[in-house]
């Protein structure tokens, strides 16, 4: 009786949650999927993972049976394999479905699906949707001898070590080129990322509605590119791409007699002139993929030792990756890799193409974090966190380029209007200054030019370095301007002096 009860309970129970997925019968032959017995009704998964009813649980019915695995039941892939049933212990008091019921009793095993059906009824009379928990998929549940084995052995183990052609694109040339994916290349521990440990899901996930999982291209790119230099270790390009070999030039001129012949241009003598990939490509790689702390709350409360560990990626990827609760794009913004962008804006406003250490003297000025030997003294402006856009507000062209040029009418807008005046005379003093050093810089190269074979070697190579130290003081007021903070300039430039005077004594000795 207690058998009978039993499957009226999950008829009712499959009817409530839409879920009912009987076989397709057999797998087809040559399929690596494992066929599910007819007649068998899948234990609801909602039980824990509450679903939004009806929709979307239609919806995933809908995309497994369009997929791969529409002859694989639910519970051979949401459920672990029976001998690591108990890998996730919330599963270990759930039957997976009547065969089960015998080890406790068929009345256990009804209460439960009569609390199954308590959560449909209850899901079925709210307004709005309720919060589901992502389920989670045990590698095991892939990775079984009847499905997709590791052992790389054989036509089922094949997948994990055959190159497989991923995805396609068009080259420059309208040629197509492929993408290449080997499973146990990716899955190498010394090739993770620090924290990471990745399972089948990290990379296979319901992406949309259209398919029941799948692999984007986005998780590709974040691994690969992201805090990685442009074609240097996992995001080198020959890792997905194979260098064209055809000449990059449409046509080639006919050499004139006695002329020698134009040299065919291609990838392989451009790598070999050790020309930067990035100077044809430096637009296919595009953002940051940062992490917003305002995601966290996405599921954390706003805890204080929660939001402090946020920037520690490696435990980050300890708790969100290495134990799949999470997915990339719950935490990272997505990175581009395409041909959209513009090849010359994007150049064009990064100024560190061009600037690997854009405006290093004016920071140097204003944290006052120069060359030992001087008091570091911060700008005024350093202690209140104040940044260029504070002080350039004045458009200017310099050569030919707008620029926005520092202003003493933004000192009087923050203070008063008599400080309109105070950075002119902050250059003016700092001129003079530096006029008095730059005369005794001069009249020490003249006494080293005048000595140098006159005087012992090493008394005019310690000259010479005190010559390089003073101008190390010197560049940093000349390069950064003074102006950016007074006060540390004028140590700098006494110091400078003060170098260049004893080097002119030693000299005289």
């Amino acid at each position: 009786m207690g058998k009978d009860i039993f499957i009226a309970l999950s008829i009712v129970g499959v009817l409530l949650s839409s879920a009912y997925m009987p076989s397709e019968g057999k797998a087809a032959a040559g399929d690596q999927t494992m066929s599910v017995q007819p007649d068998k009704s899948e234990f609801f998964c909602g039980y824990c993972h509450i679903l939004t009813y009806p929709r979307v649980l239609k919806k995933a019915y809908t995309s497994w049976k369009a997929g791969k695995h529409k002859n694989v039941g639910c519970v051979e892939c949401h459920y672990p394999p029976e001998r690591m049933q108990y890998s996730i212990p919330q599963h270990k008091e759930i039957p997976r479905d009547e065969r089960y019921a015998g080890e406790k009793s068929e009345w256990d095993f009804m209460r439960k699906e009569l609390e199954v059906l308590s959560r449909l009824v209850t899901i079925q009379n709210m307004d709005e949707p309720v919060v589901r928990t992502k389920p989670r998929i045990d590698d095991l549940s892939c990775s079984s001898a009847r499905c997709h084995p590791t052992t790389g052995k054989g036509k089922e183990g094949e997948y994990w070590t055959k190159k497989i052609d991923y995805a396609q694109y068009e080259r420059t040339d309208k040629s197509k080129g492929i993408v290449p994916f080997i499973h146990d290349k990716h899955f190498d521990p010394k090739k993770q990322i620090e924290g990471q440990e990745l399972h089948c899901t990290s990379c296979h996930q319901r992406e949309s509605e259209k398919k029941h999982f799948e692999v984007s291209k986005e998780k590709c790119f974040l691994c690969h590119f992201k805090n990685s230099d442009f074609n240097i270790e996992r995001a080198k390009c020959v890792l997905c791409h194979e260098i064209p070999t055809k000449p990059l030039q449409s046509q080639k001129k006919e050499a004139k007699p006695g002329e020698e012949a134009e040299k065919a241009i291609t990838h392989k003598t451009i790598e070999e002139a050790k020309v930067p990939c990035q100077s044809c490509h430096l637009h296919l790689i595009r953002g940051k993929a940062p992490v917003s702390p305002e995601k966290c709350l996405s599921c954390h409360d706003n805890v204080e030792r929660i939001m402090k560990e946020a920037k520690n990626k490696k435990l980050m990827h300890q708790e969100h990756v290495a134990k799949q609760a999470a997915a990339c794009f719950n935490c990272h913004q997505p990175l581009e890799h395409n041909k959209k962008a513009d090849y010359i804006d994007t150049a064009r406003e990064t100024c560190t193409v061009c600037h690997p250490n854009h405006h290093m003297y004016q920071r140097i000025l204003l944290t006052a974090d120069g060359p030992e030997g001087v008091q570091k003294t911060p700008a005024l402006m350093h202690s209140v966190a104040t940044n260029c856009i504070g002080c350039h507000s004045e458009v200017k062209t310099v050569k030919g380029e707008i620029v926005l040029a520092g202003s003493g009418k933004s000192c009087a807008a923050c203070h008063t209007e008599k400080h309109e005046g105070m950075p002119k005379q902050w250059m003016d003093d700092l001129k003079i200054n530096y006029e008095e050093t730059k005369e005794v810089e001069k009249e020490l190269l003249a006494a080293i030019k005048k000595v140098e074979e006159d005087k012992p070697a090493a008394k005019v190579d310690e000259a010479k370095a005190m010559l390089k130290k003073g101008r190390e003081f010197l560049q940093i007021v000349e390069f950064g301007g003074g102006v950016h903070n007074q006060k540390y300039s004028v140590m700098l430039l006494d110091e400078a002096f003060g170098n260049f005077a004893d080097a002119i004594d030693l000299l005289n000795e």
